[in-house]
């Protein structure tokens, strides 16, 4: 593997640094600080933006680059510094456009369980992710273990409201077991120790943590109330139940054209047609 690599350096016959690449850098750096300030996170953030420094280094050594595709791996060995985790997420940043990525995925999910009949909600997630950053930006492992965790949380929930809706007394306790632990579950706490659904904002508005919408959803699934569950559902709370949902997203992509000027609240409605429906 090691002489594989030092055949495949692209910075072998360079030196490690020239006044083009150190003012390049300069540059990006000074990029970097202008960008604004803020929250970028999807369920997390957006990528880190070590991906920008990343991105441009690639472009600086150019096509030295593809000798060695043969060993490009969804594992970049770059971990965010602290102002970057606390944008993106934290671990290591991971490339969607590597030929690896969904296996990497799998194993970072590997510790969430999604019910069965659910199992496409965890792929629908991995190619999604592809989709909207293949080529574009990094993920870091921990926003991407935040993103299943929330997925498998959604599913959980509507499996216990599929299980109460059939009489599966079994089914229901179940799936209530796993919804009260998942706002304890690892990849919640390493990016939000305590979900709260009710914080002080900077504006000084009320609003959840980055995993607090989860407990309205948990204390009605355990006090039984289906009917509560399912106005949270339609009402598209926490927004992540929607977006985690294929079944939802194909319906969403099907009525673009009829749907786009809707109000929440109309298309909450048309989601609870859809619960009513069977759903996905």
């Amino acid at each position: 593997m090691t002489a594989h690599l030092r055949q495949a350096d692209p910075m072998a016959s360079m030196p490690v640094a020239t006044p083009d690449l150190e003012a390049a850098l300069d540059e990006i750096a000074q990029a970097i600080v202008r960008q604004p300030s803020g929250p970028r996170r999807r369920l997390s953030a957006p990528r880190p933006r070590v991906a920008i420094v990343v991105t441009a280094i690639a472009l600086l050594i150019g096509g030295g680059v593809a000798a060695g595709a043969g060993l490009f791996s969804a594992h970049t060995g770059i971990f965010p510094s602290k102002a970057e985790t606390a944008m993106g997420g934290p671990g290591e940043a991971l490339d969607p456009a590597a030929p690896d990525f969904r296996a990497v995925a799998l194993q970072v999910a590997s510790d969430i369980p999604y019910p069965a009949g659910y199992e496409s909600w965890r792929e629908f997630l991995i190619a999604d992710e592809i989709r909207m950053d293949s080529g574009s930006g990094l993920v870091s492992t921990g926003a991407l273990h935040g993103w299943f965790a929330a997925s498998a949380f959604c599913a959980w929930v509507r499996s216990w409201r599929d299980a109460e809706l059939a009489g599966d007394n079994a089914g229901a306790a179940r799936a209530a077991q796993v919804v009260a632990q998942v706002p304890g579950w690892k990849a919640v706490t390493d990016e939000d120790p305590h979900p709260n659904p009710s914080v002080r904002g900077d504006g000084g508005f009320m609003q959840y943590t980055l995993f607090g919408w989860m407990l309205p959803y948990r204390d009605a699934v355990l006090a039984g109330d289906r009917g509560r569950v399912e106005h949270l559902l339609e009402s598209g709370y926490g927004d992540k139940c929607w977006t985690s949902d294929p079944g939802w997203r194909r319906q969403l992509a099907l009525h673009r054209d009829d749907w786009g000027r809707l109000s929440k609240a109309a298309l909450g409605a048309k989601y609870g047609q859809f619960l009513a429906g069977g759903g996905s």
